[in-house]
């Protein structure tokens, strides 16, 4: 056994010299393959590998010291080589496995929040309409205190409805808190809704019970101006409030 090792190795070694190879200066696992291959050839009796550099004319490379040459080593460094490379490329692989989960778990996350959001909403507007209508129920039966509460509670779970707001705001009408009516009205058509005419009217009626004429006429000029289809209400609303 150890003679045929010793006589595979001295094989190798003269299949080595024979194609040129110096281990110690082929640190190019390209190269390093390409010469594999050239020994491959002439150990299975291939046609023989030439020497392209030869046949260029170019100068001959360093010859190896074949009688030191250790072959465990030479079969340890393609072996490194292909780890490395095998390695890096899985590497890049779970990189991309990676990623592609990270936008996947991101893309169904937003949508999750989307569809949280969307759920809240419809649940608060829900609640909100139930405390609108008992404050409308408490409106119609003239206590409006009551129907204010309602409001209130009603806007905690919508805080962007106009409605709610002019609501509020004719509950203070009635009950001659003007300057309340005037905070309602003046959010909703600074926040929500500009062209909002019952907010113009009811600011118009509040400005009038603080007898401010000229904020008065302002703000039914803007009713007009912002509802030009409107008219004949709006004239009808301000002849019974100056009645």
């Amino acid at each position: 056994m150890a003679n045929e090792e010793v006589k595979d190795n001295a094989q190798l070694k003269a299949t080595m010299l024979n194609c040129n190879l110096n281990p110690s200066v082929a640190d190019d696992f390209a190269e390093f393959e390409a010469t594999l291959a050239k020994i491959d050839c002439i150990l299975q009796n291939k046609a023989p590998c030439d020497d392209e550099d030869s046949k260029a004319g170019g100068d001959a490379k360093e010859k190896i010291n074949f009688d030191n040459l250790d072959v465990d080593k030479v079969r340890l460094k393609v072996k490194e080589n292909r780890t490395v490379i095998n390695r890096k490329s899985l590497e890049e692989d779970n990189e991309k496995q990676v990623k592609d989960m990270n936008q996947k778990s991101f893309m169904e996350q937003v949508e999750k929040d989307a569809n949280d959001r969307a759920e809240a909403r419809a649940k608060a507007e829900y609640e909100a309409e139930l405390q609108r209508s008992q404050g409308n129920e408490a409106f119609r039966s003239q206590k409006y205190e009551k129907a204010i509460l309602h409001y209130d509670k009603a806007i905690i779970k919508v805080k962007d409805s106009a409605i709610t707001y002019c609501n509020r705001a004719l509950c203070y009408i009635k009950l001659q808190n003007y300057k309340r009516a005037l905070k309602d009205c003046q959010y909703v058509l600074e926040k929500l809704q500009e062209r909002n005419l019952r907010a113009w009217l009811y600011q118009a009626h509040a400005y009038k019970g603080l007898k401010q004429d000229d904020k008065f006429e302002e703000c039914v000029a803007k009713a007009r101006e912002h509802n030009p289809k409107q008219l004949a209400y709006i004239d009808k609303y301000i002849k019974q409030l100056e009645a």
